[in-house]
């Protein structure tokens, strides 16, 4: 397959090879670690007519793509591993749910993890850990008019897993079979497609189990850039699950799977066969960051340190809304001493805030984050009105993180701290000052000629936080407050659930600022301000990465109220008010 510019080359991604098969062949652990795919079917319904030999093509078809395209990148011999019967077809228990039909909802969670324990009990049945393997349950719950061709579902339809296993849930009808892929003379109305093509139906739904086995699998969103849509088609973790085979209807590019994604999967057990230290966690440290932002992409070199070898670092920027289907990706193969350098490609939103993330993934196929973990390295950045990187709340943030032990204990010395970013001066200057609000004024005691006030520099009249007590321009373990734009200066410690109030007596116009998690922080969380009892303002959920900024008129009020709530309870729900200031 043809490489871009800015992807690893061919001898990069030789030496990741090299690197993978020197660690599966050295103390060889060699173990089938096959795709469990179960049919679950209601306790009022019976399974789908031939559904065995259908499935069977389905997961085949996968199968080959996935091995298809990992040959593409330099990794052949590399996909993942049926359960296939004397018989050519595959093994696919079918499981009788403890639901009925009418009981399950595409929405709910709780659904599918019902679902979820009935295939458990019937691998643990046949001696098989079910938490500790990959498993594609097809549920049947679809409802089919054959007279009338109409289709819908009320299925769970997600995934999500890491290298030690992962479930993907997808919905069963008579319809899914990848035989039909090429089929445009037949159609049929989809309750939430509309009227298609029976080959239309399939590009979206056997594009929906490759694309939802991805994240068992371990693969977040991406997209992909424009250079790479136009020489391969659609990123299967983008929108790949909608445009899989339309190449054989003529109707597009078809899906590609992304190289930096085909590098995590080339260590993934399902891919390797091997499981040498399967369960062992991939531990990363990251050092000497250059972030170059060009018209070309971001530019990233640094170097990264692991507890096993690291053949990949992959790197995402993700612009806040959206989810993270636009997440531009790259990746590199790190040379021998753990320096790297990769090119991440433009984002395409303009003036907003993004997440920079970094993944190492370690030749067992453990890596630093994944669809179920966000412990990777994430740095906040902006993406200016031009689509390009300002990569300064990064690099401020860096700084930060280098030199916080020392202005924590006072030994920061002067002339280094002149060097720092404006930012990162300041928020670490902040930490010199007392964190308690003993001595600062009320809002409504602060002369009239001070026309602009941090939240932080003024003491509350009530204060509480969920965790941690209440801070000022810290966090409970003296570190500045660093969300994603990057470290803020002023700003106040609120972990959810928590309640600040403010008298103002009516002496100020303005309220400034935003509420974010901090980048230690998973949430989500919703804010709320209140004026005088009455809500101004909500933030809606704020999720990992993002940040919700407000704006908002005070004229007349007497007393300001600032709430943090945990949207799925409080745990790590780090989340801070940051530059709140009022204004007159």
């Amino acid at each position: 397959m043809p490489l871009l510019p800015g992807e690893p080359n061919r001898e990069d991604l030789d030496r990741a090879r090299q690197r993978l098969e020197q660690w599966e062949t050295t103390g060889a652990v060699k173990k089938p670690r096959l795709m469990r795919v179960l049919y679950w079917t209601p306790a009022d319904r019976s399974p789908q007519p031939e559904f065995r030999p259908r499935l069977t093509r389905v997961m085949k078809c996968i199968q080959d793509f996935y091995g298809t395209q990992m040959a593409g990148w330099g990794f052949p011999g590399r996909t993942i591993q049926l359960d296939v019967d004397n018989d050519g077809l595959l093994k696919i228990p079918v499981v009788q749910g403890t639901l009925k039909s009418a009981e399950c909802s595409e929405q709910d969670g709780a659904d599918g993890q019902a679902i979820r324990r009935d295939c458990l009990r019937t691998l643990r049945e046949a001696g098989l850990d079910g938490e500790k393997e990959t498993m594609v349950i097809f549920c049947n719950l679809a409802e089919w008019d054959a007279e009338k061709r109409t289709m819908s579902h009320h299925s769970p339809y997600y995934a999500g897993g890491t290298s030690e296993g992962g479930t993907a849930w997808q919905v069963d009808s008579p319809l899914l079979d990848s035989g039909l892929l090429a089929v445009k003379d037949q159609r049929l109305q989809d309750g939430q497609y509309g009227n298609i093509t029976v080959g239309r139906y399939n590009s979206i739904f056997v594009g929906g189990v490759c694309h939802e086995l991805g994240h068992a699998l371990g693969l977040p969103h991406c997209r992909a850039c424009e250079a790479a849509q136009a020489a391969r088609g659609t990123a299967l973790m983008g929108s790949g699950n909608r445009t899989f085979g339309e190449d054989l209807r003529g109707e597009g590019r078809g899906s590609f799977l992304s190289l930096p994604h085909a590098l995590k999967l080339a260590a993934h057990p399902q891919f390797s066969g091997s499981v040498k230290e399967l369960g062992t966690k991939a531990g990363a440290t990251f050092r000497d960051w250059k972030l170059v932002s060009t018209a070309e992409g971001l530019r990233v070199t640094a170097a990264v340190k692991t507890n096993l070898p690291c053949h990949a670092v992959l790197a995402y920027g993700d612009p806040a809304g959206g989810g993270d289907y636009d997440a531009a990706i790259a990746a590199a193969v790190p040379q021998e001493d753990g320096t790297f350098t990769l090119l991440l490609p433009p984002a395409q939103a303009k003036s907003k805030p993004a997440l920079l993330s970094f993944v190492a993934v370690c030749v067992n196929g453990a890596a630093t984050a994944g669809v179920v973990s966000r412990d990777g390295f994430s740095l906040g950045c902006r993406i200016d009105a031009a689509g390009r990187y300002d990569a300064a709340p990064a690099l401020a943030a860096l700084e930060v993180a280098a030199h916080t032990a020392a202005a924590r204990e006072g030994t920061l010395p002067a002339e280094t701290l002149a060097k720092l970013s404006p930012a990162a001066r300041e928020a670490l200057s902040r930490l010199a000052a007392p964190d308690s609000a003993q001595g600062k004024p009320a809002p409504e005691a602060v002369p009239a000629d001070v026309k602009s006030l941090p939240l932080s520099d003024a003491a509350p009249a009530s204060a509480a936080t969920g965790y941690g007590g209440v801070h000022y321009d810290r966090t409970p373990a003296r570190e500045p407050l660093t969300g994603p734009g990057g470290p803020a200066p002023h700003g106040l410690w609120a972990h959810a659930n928590a309640t600040f109030t403010y008298t103002l007596g009516g002496k100020w116009k303005t309220f400034t600022g935003e509420c974010a998690l901090l980048q230690s922080g998973d949430g989500p969380v919703k804010a709320t301000l209140l004026a005088d009892g009455k809500t101004l303002w909500e933030s809606g959920v704020i999720e990992s990465g993002k940040t919700a900024a407000f704006a908002i008129d005070l004229t007349g009020v007497q007393s300001l109220t600032l709430k943090t709530e945990g949207t799925r309870g409080i745990r790590a729900a780090h989340s801070a008010w940051l530059q709140p200031v009022l204004g007159r």
